[in-house]
Formats: structure tokens, sequence, C-alpha cells
């Protein structure tokens, strides 16, 4: 019987990571992790790191220049991953333990690597992270290379690659029953063998072989035997081919990897639900975007029962998605965002939050987002998950026209301000694809009750926001609301009770304002369609584009500085 759980682990200057990043799971959790981020944010390095510093080998000749940060020498990678695990008797109880992976570069070149297990009560006698791969279930799947994930057989230099040959083998290799079983085999197949080649010509041809070569060796004829070369025991089982009947016929077997990476990829949920079910050992499975190849419903289908059914059992699963579908944010515990620093070149945890949620945010009775808001939650927040978790900056407006102006505006500033650039040649897809580089998002709100929500969750996330809005209180200056700290201030003063049955737009203004701070929020005082120059309050989007067809002038009131910098317009011009 065996278990282990990753509690946490620290990573330096590997490969993305620079300056040292400390990351927590929650113990006592019954739902998977995921790793989230943009693209080349980190997360494969992080899950290597898991990898490499809890129990694959790592050696002086298989780390390289382009493993150390930034690729300097000097930036030695540095691995320490804290887990718990139980292992059999006198193995490793289930103590809290450590696993240090240490390397040792001298003129430019590794010298030495060291990985032993770190245990804060002594007389372990296992001090080598091999104990932990040998002794345990540890199942890494990179699901971009299904295929080779359900191959069996053994590799040219004798290794198992795919997670489903290793796991067979280890299952042999511990099934008493068929142990016992391996001298009958072995006897049932040579009786079988001879029994086929008796009296037959391939026999005599074989004599003929034998008897030249003892004469060439000058042998004895008796010492020369050919033999067949029939599989050993254990390696019939690894030489396992699966077949499934073409459209539901099982006369018309068709090997699997003949199907599609999105079929297989059902046959590996079904693989790993099995594996599950083995109640004596509870496992970490290591996950690469199992969502990949998978329609969204199926998606939803793999998380829900795969990976929360893993989890239920007791199985620690951390993997990670490129998909809103497999994270749940109603519960963030299991959440991990990973970020790339563009002006510190390193990959930074932007979020990582193991507490009980309501412990956090006590804006709503059940935490982040509660059952009370699911009508905004399925309205704005679920259409915009995906650009919120997956952005580096979110620009947050009122609906979608404002998405459409909005992304005219940047658009014809951007081409305004790399005009003279002659390095750039088509400046058109430039300007077309600027936000899009630089992981920028814009997600309409649809009201401004809901946007609080999606502002709360991109402060909680540690995501940059912009918020945009419409004033909507002409008779008020936006700076009024710099003369106040609390929201009771805000209804103690004489702008708030002056505004009649309107007072309301003041309070949820000021919301707003407190909400974000005064350099992530823009509040438009006249409507937009107006700074466009277009008079009608039709909401009319084919109106509305022709007139930003024809042109008309940007100014700060609908651009105003602060966005600009947000947009980093400002080094642009640079």
């Amino acid at each position: 019987m065996s278990k282990i759980r990753v509690t946490e682990i620290e990573v330096e200057n590997y490969r993305s990571f620079g300056q040292k990043q400390k990351i927590t799971f929650p113990e006592s959790y019954d739902k998977p992790i995921a790793i989230v981020g943009y693209n080349n944010a980190g997360k494969t390095n992080l899950m290597n790191a898991i990898r490499y510093g809890l129990y694959e080998k790592v050696s002086e000749d298989m780390l390289e220049l382009k493993d150390f940060h930034n690729c300097e020498w000097k930036n030695v990678p540095w691995i320490r991953v804290g887990f718990r695990a139980e292992m059999g008797q006198d193995i490793i109880p289930c103590n809290k333990c450590f696993i240090e992976t240490v390397i040792e570069v001298d003129n430019d070149k590794i010298i030495n690597v060291k990985d032993d297990v770190i245990k804060y009560d002594v007389g372990n006698i296992n001090k080598k992270k091999w104990h932990v791969k040998q002794q345990t279930q540890i199942i890494y799947i990179n699901f971009h290379t299904i295929k080779e994930e359900i191959k069996t057989q053994k590799g040219s230099w004798g290794y198992i690659k795919s997670f489903l040959g290793r796991y067979i083998k280890k299952t042999v290799d511990n099934d008493t029953a068929m142990l016992n079983k391996k001298e009958h085999f072995e006897r049932c197949t040579k009786t079988a063998t001879e029994t086929i080649l008796k009296n037959t010509k391939l026999s005599k041809f074989i004599e003929k072989i034998r008897g030249h070569y003892s004469v060439n060796l000058r042998q004895v004829r008796d010492t020369c035997e050919v033999q067949f070369g029939l599989p050993n025991y254990e390696d019939i089982f690894q030489e396992m081919i699966f077949k499934i009947g073409l459209n539901g016929d099982n006369e018309k077997l068709i090997p699997l990897n003949n199907f599609g990476d999105g079929y297989i990829s059902m046959f590996v949920m079904a693989v790993i639900q099995a594996i599950s079910e083995d109640e004596d050992n509870k496992c970490l499975f290591l996950f690469e975007e199992p969502e990949s190849f998978l329609h969204e419903n199926h998606q939803e289908y793999f998380y829900k029962t795969v990976l929360c059914g893993l989890a239920k059992k007791g199985h620690q699963v951390i993997y990670t998605t490129h998909s809103d579908r497999m994270v749940d944010m109603f519960d963030t515990r299991g959440l991990v965002r990973l970020e790339f620093d563009e002006s510190n070149k390193q990959t930074e945890v932007r979020y990582n939050k193991t507490d009980d949620i309501s412990s956090i945010n006590t804006n709503t009775e059940d935490g982040l987002i509660s059952m009370k808001d699911y009508n905004q939650f399925v309205k704005a927040i679920d259409p915009s998950l995906n650009k919120i978790i997956f952005s580096k900056k979110v620009i947050l407006v009122e609906g979608p026209n404002d998405v459409l102006v909005y992304k005219h505006i940047i658009k014809q500033k951007i081409l305004e301000i790399i005009n003279e650039n002659d390095e750039i040649e088509d400046k058109m897809a430039f300007a077309d694809t600027y936000m899009n580089f630089y992981n920028i998002a814009i997600v309409s709100h649809y009201g401004k009750a809901t946007a609080i929500l999606l502002m709360r969750l991109c402060n909680h996330l540690g995501v940059d926001y912009f918020a945009i809005n419409d004033w909507d209180l002409p008779e008020l200056s936006v700076d009024v609301l710099l003369k106040f700290s609390t929201l009771e201030e805000v209804q103690d003063s004489e702008d708030y009770t002056g505004l009649g049955d309107r007072k309301g737009l003041l309070t949820t203004n000021w919301n707003l304002y407190s909400q974000a701070s005064h350099n992530n929020i823009h509040f438009n005082v006249n409507k937009l369609e107006e700074l466009v120059g277009y008079k009608l309050d039709d909401k009319n989007s084919m109106k509305i584009q022709k007139k930003l067809q024809d042109g008309f002038e940007i100014t700060e009131k609908i651009l105003p500085e602060k966005l600009y910098k947000f947009l980093a317009l400002d080094k642009l011009e640079r």
C-alpha cells in the first residue's frame, strides 16, 4: 500500500523561473489542482519541476544550458519539493519530507547533482528519491503526445516510456499470482514449440545450421543449441495491442492507435479511471493539458468525471490547462495562476491561495462568488472567464458597442504612433494584433453591478485590469469621488442627497471607484456614443460602426492617459 501527496514546491533559476517562487498545495482537498496562465507563462516548466524535483532522476548529462534561467551558468537551477508519503513499513512514514535537487557547477560545467530526501526527524533509512518513484504510484501523462502514452512496448534502449506501459509492468511485477505461474508458462511454451517443430522442414533446416556451425567452431555437436526467441514471461504483457470494434462491430477490430487523438483521449480516460479504483494505493496524477483534442462539452465531462472523480477517491491531481471548462471558479483553492513578468524576464506566481475562500473575501456570503451572484455569473462572468484567467491584462467595458468602439480607437491610435516607423512593414496587421500579442483582452460586463464582480475576480486572481464606465451624472464632476474615503461619507454628503431618486448612481460609481484604484478606472462623462459623434440613443451597432469609419477625433475624454499607459502605448512611442 502506498500514498503520496505533494504539499509544496520551491523553484529557482529553472528555465523561465528566476527568483525563488513558492507554491503550496492544499493538503486536505478533494478537488483537482489547476495550473493556468497564458502561453509561455511557465506552466510546463512548473510541471517539469515537480517531476524532476520529486521522482525523475536528474544527472549531470541530462541538464543543458537552456535549463539555466536566461541561459546563464551563474543561474544554477534549484528545486525543493515537499511531500507526504506512506510507502510501507520502515520506508518514509506519513511525515513531511522534502527532496532538494542541488546542482553544482564549476567552469561552466555541471559537475554534480544531489537530490536526497530530507526529513525533519532522523533515522530514516531511505535517502534517495528513486525510492519515491519505485514505491509509490506517480502517473504523468502529456496529452499532446497521446498516441505515445498508450504504447506499452519497450523502446530501443529497453525503457518503457508510456504511463500505461510502466503501470502494467509495475502491476505484473507485484502480482504474486502471476509470478507463481511463470514456470508453468515456460514449460508450456517449450512443449508447444517442440510439438509444432517435430518432423518439419524447418526443424531439419535448423539441424543443418547447427551441424555446420559446430564444425566451423570445432565444437562438439551437442554443445551448440538453437532456440526460438520466445518472449520472456514478463515481457509478453508489454506487447499488448488494444483494438476497438469498427463502428461497434467486434468482427472488425482496428488497433486503437489508428483512431484520432480525441478518440484515444477517451480511452486514456478509461485507463485512468481503472487505475483510480485501486484502493490499496493513493496516486499522484500529473496531466499536461488533458483538454487537448476534446471539444468543450467533453472537456467539462473529463473535468467532472475523471479529474474530480480521482480527487474524490483520495488521489492528488495536478494539471495544466488552457480551458475555462476545467476550472471551478466557485472554489479557487485549487487554482495556481502563473504569469511571465516581461520587465524581470521571469515566471511569477500571481495566484496561489489555499485558504478557505470565505476568509479571503467577506464581501459575499459564501466566498468569492456566491450562489446569490449566480445570475450575474452566468450573464457576464462565465462567458468572460477564459479571457480573464488566461490574459495578462483585461479592459472591462459596459457592453458590445463599447468593445466595438475601444477596439477601433486603440487600433487607430496604434496606427498613428507607428505611422513613421519603417521597421514595421505591415502596420495594419501590427495594429490589429497588438492586444493579442500582449495578452490584453476586452471584456463586456453588461452593467455596473456585474462590473464590481468582475473587478473583484480580477483582484482576487491578480489580473491587471482597467475599468471603463459611463458616469451618468452630468451635474456632478467625476472629481467629486476624490472627496470621499468611505461609502458613509458619500451618503452623508450634499452631493448625494441633492440627487434625489438618482442618488443610487453616485453610490454605484463610488463602489466601482473604491473597488479599483484611481489609475485603474475611467468614467466617460458624456455617453460613449456622444464621444464618437453619434447623437442617437438607439444602441445601433451598424450605425455606430459607420460613424467610426467616417472618423472622429480621439481625445483624452475617451482615451485617457492612464489607459494609454495601461496599454503600454507610451512605450510603443519610444
